[in-house]
């Protein structure tokens, strides 16, 4: 079954759900799995299809997070479910340069026919271009459809490489508003790093530090556990505490800080 069409107004109905929710809430059959920067990664389960016994055919889109129609990308794909995953990307159409909520789509043609994988190319899948989360979602809702919803909303709020840690941090969301605590997710083996759930392009760990933002950069110590705001000049504009355990329940998690977004 070739992988349908999405029209605007079923992405506009499934991309309705405002704010911090939306990679977790997005109804059926759409379900979004990530967001890097001001991207977000989601996938049709309908047309999840299984091709023979370790491969899953589907589609991926992607859709600007302030602007979720039109689309700004899309691709038809086989993911090979043995370890480590691999994707071969059938075809495809895809944003390039900086990601712009007014970037024109276009549709790219549909998966048809029989897929022969012995004769398709696969590649490594990564996190920074959501094919990593993409292979995991399709893999694991392909045996469990029951649960894609779930399996969704656990990979966007907490998927990541196997190696992923986490610190939770004192930060500044917003200059001049009061530091509240900020979960940092990072992959030494991958090299990337998330801001509650929102994996950022310019993210990075060097030596002891996960360091992201722009302009000003905020610099993780992993083994001080300190969170510190830091100017190109080296000017220190903030300085918080981390710690491996996460806030109370009551204690509601900030957004990103705005030197990261």
């Amino acid at each position: 079954m070739p992988p349908r069409l999405f029209t605007p107004r079923c992405l506009a109905a499934a991309l309705a759900v405002a704010g911090s929710s939306l990679l977790a809430q997005a109804p059926p059959p759409f379900h979004l799995v990530q967001r890097i920067d001001e991207m977000l990664v989601g996938v049709d389960t309908i047309a999840l299809d299984v091709v023979g016994r370790d491969h899953v055919a589907g589609t991926y889109f992607l859709v600007h997070a302030r602007k979720p129609t039109p689309m700004i990308g899309y691709a038809n794909y086989v993911v090979d479910c043995r370890e480590p995953r691999r994707m071969a990307v059938l075809s495809s159409v895809m944003p390039s340069g900086r990601l712009e909520p007014e970037t024109p789509f276009l549709q790219p043609p549909r998966r048809s026919g029989q897929i022969d994988v012995a004769q398709l190319s696969f590649s490594a899948v990564h996190v920074m271009d959501g094919t990593a989360f993409v292979a995991a979602f399709s893999c694991q809702a392909s045996s469990a459809p029951g649960r894609a919803a779930q399996i969704a909303r656990e990979l966007a709020e907490q998927g990541g490489p196997a190696d992923t840690q986490s610190l939770y941090c004192d930060m500044r969301p917003d200059s001049g508003k009061p530091p509240r605590r900020v979960e940092v997710r990072f992959s030494p083996v991958d090299d990337v790093v998330a801001v509650n759930g929102r994996w950022l392009s310019s993210g990075f760990l060097v030596k002891d530090e996960v360091v992201f933002g722009t302009g000003a950069q905020w610099r993780i110590d992993r083994r001080q556990r300190t969170a510190r705001l830091v100017r190109d000049n080296g000017t220190q504009l903030f300085k918080g505490a981390c710690d491996t355990r996460p806030p109370p329940p009551a204690e509601p998690i900030a957004g990103p800080p705005a030197s990261a977004r």
